[in-house]
């Protein structure tokens, strides 16, 4: 998230820090159940970066003029 920063809406960035959390938390209770359910929650929302990036990217040519040769 830091070298994308920029790209990834802050939704998409407060959903995985939340998650983030939920994982730390599900760590200290050391139930497995708990720390699959926090770790697969994560993995979905991790996807979001990778989403909104590729997103902006498909954005960024979209905009750029074509140059004529």
């Amino acid at each position: 998230m830091n070298e994308h920063g920029a790209k990834i809406p802050q939704n998409v960035k407060d959903q995985i820090n939340g998650d983030i959390t939920a994982v730390n938390e599900a760590i200290t209770t050391e139930e497995p159940e708990k720390i699959k359910e926090a770790i697969e929650r994560l993995k979905t929302s991790s996807m979001e970066i990778g989403k909104a990036i590729y997103s902006q990217q498909n954005e960024d040519a979209n905009a750029e003029p074509q140059q004529e040769e």
